[in-house]
């Protein structure tokens, strides 16, 4: 199979101008608020035909594929180019999250701002709103959609750090991609719309190189936070988990909900980041960020259902290649729960 790709900028088809001078081509999806970004060098060595030095805020738009048949990776907003040399090269970086005004209207998610959000307002309204002010188009698992927030203060802050900051509470995250202002569920493997991403099994032929690492220093064991009742002025303790080490958590919540959240979302990491897997492979676009691969026909150990963390796809000299770095899903995890009030 010949792999081949598809570039657009501001929807006008460049593939055919970049073709012969195309040194390397690097896409990579990142799960959690890390923006997806797009990579492309250029050879700029002919001082009488120099490469025009694209404006920032250009939209580009990825496709990739085999012999002719090409999927939509998605659109991205260059914020940022490089040139070196010897011999001159031309470096073009393009990220998901809408850094600069770009050419379709998408404004500055990284603008610093200074509001209040008032109690009660669902975690759903406050992306859509937020992605209205952006010219983005809101998209959110129901699950969290329907999160009633306590009085939250948004001083000095992005919209993009403070949803992250917000979200974070309850194991999600909050992410620009594709004109869409995305808040997930961490590890759901599950589209906005509540299906399940479907999951890409691999057997040793498959793969060029494996590597499984196992880390005893990020035992899980037990997540304590605390919150206060107003009523009864006494400090609670919230414990999930069990064993050790133990991970005290240094804010105080204002409810039980909202530091039973907090701390699930820590013991939730914790557990995730036991075990890490990284994949190298011929090219597969179907290997995304927050969905499944599943090893088969491996060692013990190596086996199983992971949650992918990472995909980068690379495409130069040397071929279309994937890069996979992954999690064990802890989707089963029930952890015990523990609330006990302050004795005086």
């Amino acid at each position: 199979m010949k792999p081949e790709y598809r570039l657009l900028a501001n929807q006008t088809d460049i593939t055919s101008k970049i073709s012969n001078r195309l040194i390397s081509l690097r896409y990579t999806d990142e799960a959690g608020m890390e923006s997806d970004m797009l990579e492309i060098t250029l050879a700029d060595h002919d001082p009488d035909n120099p490469i025009q030095v694209p404006a920032t805020g250009a939209e580009l738009e990825l496709f990739l594929g085999y012999d002719g048949k090409h999927q939509r990776i998605g659109m991205f907003v260059c914020d940022e180019v490089e040139m070196a040399g010897w011999p001159g090269e031309m470096t073009i970086r393009a990220r998901a999250a809408p850094f600069d005004v770009s050419k379709g209207g998408l404004a500055n998610l990284q603008s610093q701002k200074t509001r209040s959000w008032a109690k009660g307002t669902l975690l759903g309204s406050m992306v859509k709103k937020i992605a209205k002010e952006h010219g983005m188009a809101p998209a959110v698992m129901d699950v969290l959609a329907k999160i009633a927030l306590p009085h939250i203060d948004q001083a000095d802050e992005s919209d993009l750090h403070f949803l992250g900051r917000v979200v974070k509470k309850y194991d999600g995250i909050v992410k620009p991609a594709a004109g869409k202002l995305i808040l997930a569920k961490i590890g759901s493997a599950k589209t906005i719309s509540g299906l399940s991403l479907p999951s890409v099994t691999l057997g040793p032929d498959d793969v060029s190189r494996f590597r499984v690492v196992m880390s005893k220093r990020e035992t899980a064991g037990m997540v304590v936070a605390y919150w206060h009742a107003m009523k009864s002025a006494k400090r609670h303790e919230v414990k999930v988990g069990q064993g050790e080490p133990v991970k005290r958590l240094k804010m105080y919540y204002p409810t039980q909900e909202m530091a039973l959240a907090a701390a699930r979302s820590e013991l939730d990491r914790r557990e995730r980041r036991k075990v890490t897997v990284s994949i190298t492979l011929p090219g597969r676009t179907d290997l995304v960020a927050e969905g499944r691969v599943i090893l088969d026909g491996f060692r013990d150990g190596v086996n199983g259902e992971w949650s992918i963390t990472r995909a980068e796809h690379s495409l130069d000299g040397n071929g279309f290649t994937t890069t996979v770095e992954a999690e064990q899903p802890n989707d089963s995890i029930v952890p015990d729960v523990e609330d006990s009030a302050e004795t005086p």
